[in-house]
């Protein structure tokens, strides 16, 4: 009977044992945990890529990027001496736009900055328009 539980506890043993590896095998082979996203992203690590944009006439025109959906840059050139001054307009998801600053006169270049207004997204499509200057 001595021999039984001894052969009882190594059948327990050995079970604890591989029920302890079988643990550590399923904890090493489960994913790690996600890093945090960036603030302000929603976790959405498309929204860090950026989308690059070039509009242009034959009076000028510019390109550039727009990263994040929060900020575009890049640079704008007049090209024609005609008394009107290009800037691109970045167009928001949901509608409406932001306006860049103007650059003239003629074969000048300016590199631009435009930040999307808070809790606005710009949507990657702009346009060239002209002001008078």
């Amino acid at each position: 009977m001595s021999s039984m539980k001894t052969g009882g506890r190594l059948v327990g043993r050995a079970l604890a044992t591989l029920a302890l590896g079988l643990s550590a095998v399923a904890i090493a082979a489960s994913p790690a945990p996600a890093a945090p996203a960036p603030a302000g992203t929603g976790g959405d690590s498309s929204a860090l890529a950026c989308i690059p944009w070039r509009e242009w006439r034959g009076e000028g025109g510019g390109s550039g990027d727009i990263c994040d959906g929060a900020r575009a840059a890049g640079t704008i050139y007049d090209a024609k001496a005609d008394g009107r001054c290009p800037f691109i307009k970045f167009y928001y998801a949901g509608g409406g736009h932001k306006s860049s600053p103007s650059v003239g006169p003629a074969g000048t270049s300016k590199w631009i900055e435009v930040w999307a207004d808070p809790g606005r997204y710009f949507n990657g499509s702009a346009s060239v328009e002209w002001r008078s200057c």
